[in-house]
């Protein structure tokens, strides 16, 4: 189970507005290679910096350079630097907010800096945008880098990586905002067998496009988070999942393996582009026979002997007795595979994490089923 892959995906697609949305992999690089030939990193030592009031009522940020609007993301990353509450300054008269962040600087230890990324701007703007308010040992990783590389490597080794399908039936699973970005690819080509599921008969699975998949078939996939104003770490991560709604929710994804870089550091960029070149490439070339041979050993090895023992291992995961329980019940009504076994109890869970209401419940159960697989995967290691 994989908590980037059952909670991201499904929310990256019912939360993203319209602007934020990209129909393909192509279009990602391009909007982000935009944003990146757009802006400019400069360092300034924060008695340089002066906030000031606009006619507008914002507050604006000066240096020697200029004057500069600030995002809402930015603005509380300056508020955190001079160790003042964003919220609080948000709801003072633009002056008064002013006057504080001014206090803040003024006040700030000798030979502090702050290193500002500043879009240049458009058409239609009339000053430049400080996109993220970072310190000097950040270490960005530039959208345009990271999934330019992605672009480049799967061109190279398989072309069959697409983004998912969706029930409407438009391009989704690349997206990008003035805080993060995200992707999801699926490789329709790179079948793996479910043996828990071999034999069950055709079923509504899909990996890359619309049709069909046997439901003894699950797919590889990978998934990819940043943030180039320090919103995130990035993470990638390579998966594998039965099948995928049109609304981007994964079933029974597990994760094969996972790559997780702060921002710190000048060489954040050179290890993470250098890193998902070799995750992709492997991901491509891995055999499939691995893969199954994982899930048959999670399939045939128990996680204890009786129902209820199986309940007291959940509960010592985290669930509760109804939870665990209902897991339990859930597997042995839906699936073919026994719910004593660390994969049947954790499509259990995953089962009971999809019919949750709220996202905090959705997100305990996801916790917990990776515990479980994780803890299964070092019994068959």
């Amino acid at each position: 189970m994989s908590l980037l892959a059952t909670q991201s995906a499904h929310r990256e697609y019912a939360s993203r507005p319209a602007d934020e949305r990209l129909g393909s992999l192509e279009a990602l690089v391009s909007t982000a290679t935009d944003d990146r030939n757009r802006s400019i990193e400069r360092t300034y030592n924060l008695k340089d910096l002066r906030a000031v009031p606009t006619d507008a009522g914002s507050v604006h940020l000066a240096s020697p350079k200029g004057e500069a609007r600030l995002t809402h993301w930015s603005f509380g990353q300056l508020a955190r630097t001079i160790g003042a509450p964003a919220g609080y300054l948000r709801d003072l008269p633009a002056t008064l907010a002013s006057d504080c962040i001014n206090y803040g600087l003024t006040e700030a230890v000798p030979g502090t800096s702050c290193n500002l990324l500043v879009r240049t701007p458009s058409a239609t703007d009339s000053v430049p945008t400080i996109r993220a308010a970072t310190s000097e040992t950040y270490g960005r990783v530039w959208d345009a880098d990271l999934y330019g590389g992605i672009q480049q490597q799967l061109a190279r080794w398989d072309d069959r990586w697409t983004l998912p399908p969706t029930w409407s039936g438009e391009p989704a699973g690349a997206y990008r905002g003035d805080r993060d970005s995200f992707l999801i690819l699926t490789n329709g080509g790179s079948i793996v067998t479910d043996p828990s599921l071999t034999n069950r008969g055709p079923g509504s699975g899909t990996g890359t496009g619309g049709g069909t998949a046997p439901r003894d078939s699950m797919f590889r996939g990978i998934l990819v988070r940043n943030s180039e104003v320090g919103a995130a770490s990035v993470v990638i991560e390579r998966i594998l999942f039965r099948y995928i709604c049109g609304n981007h929710m994964l079933w029974s994804a597990m994760a094969d393996r996972s790559f997780r870089r702060r921002h710190v550091g000048v060489t954040a960029l050179r290890d993470t582009v250098r890193e998902i070149s070799r995750l992709a490439y492997e991901w491509g070339q891995a055999s499939t026979a691995r893969d199954t041979a994982i899930i048959r050993a999670l399939v045939d090895h128990e996680i204890a002997h009786t129902k209820e023992a199986v309940i007291d291992e959940l509960r010592a995961l985290g669930a509760t007795k109804d939870q665990a329980t209902a897991a339990y019940e859930l597997c042995e009504k839906q699936e073919s595979v026994s719910p004593r076994s660390f994969w049947g109890a954790a499509q259990g869970l995953t089962r009971l994490s999809q019919a949750g209401g709220y996202q905090d419940e959705r997100y305990s159960m996801d916790r917990i089923a990776a515990s479980l697989l994780a803890k299964g995967a070092k019994v068959y290691a």
